[in-house]
């Protein structure tokens, strides 16, 4: 399975919001996104906030540009958060960090966030959703089928756009 919804690309207003979700290789199309980003930031674009959840197995053998995300995070191109699986301590992926950061995430979505999903679409993006659905039905004390139908919206709306792939 493969799915790319159109419009897998950073919105034109530079100033809308901006949640980005891929853990491993996932990471390929938000590093292109983080530097065209800097790129307008450096010609004075005002930038609206972006957050990246990126996540890999261990700290120090697969985080993938690590000097240069944390770098993007410093110069405030994004919010940066990791999620390491394979570490000392517990597993943590992308979707327990979208839930730890149910607070920003919501206020961010409040205010018109494209949410960008790229990687793993068998297991990561259907957590990430769930993660996303939970904090709509918390915010907006919704059941279940609600909360899937504000999904779908947003899906519809290209406000929750995937590039998501699955081996078969």
């Amino acid at each position: 399975m493969r799915e790319t919804k159109a419009g897998f690309r950073l919105p034109d207003d530079a100033s809308v919001p901006i949640i980005m979700v891929g853990p491993g290789t996932g990471l390929a199309p938000f590093r292109g996104f983080l530097q065209q980003r800097a790129a307008l930031k450096a010609k004075g674009a005002s930038l609206g906030p972006a957050m990246l959840f990126f996540g890999c197995r261990h700290p120090d053998q697969d985080y993938l540009y690590a000097d240069e995300l944390k770098a993007f995070a410093a110069d405030g191109i994004t919010e940066l958060h990791t999620a390491f699986s394979r570490s000392e301590g517990p597993k943590t992926y992308v979707q327990n960090l979208v839930a730890t950061q149910k607070d920003r995430v919501w206020s961010l979505i409040e205010k018109g966030a494209i949410i960008y999903v790229c990687g793993d679409g068998g297991k990561m993006e259907p957590d990430v959703k769930a993660a996303l659905v939970a904090i709509y039905r918390e915010r907006n004390g919704a059941d279940a089928d609600a909360g899937l139908r504000w999904i779908d919206d947003l899906g519809t709306k290209n406000r929750y756009v995937l590039d998501v792939w699955a081996g078969g």
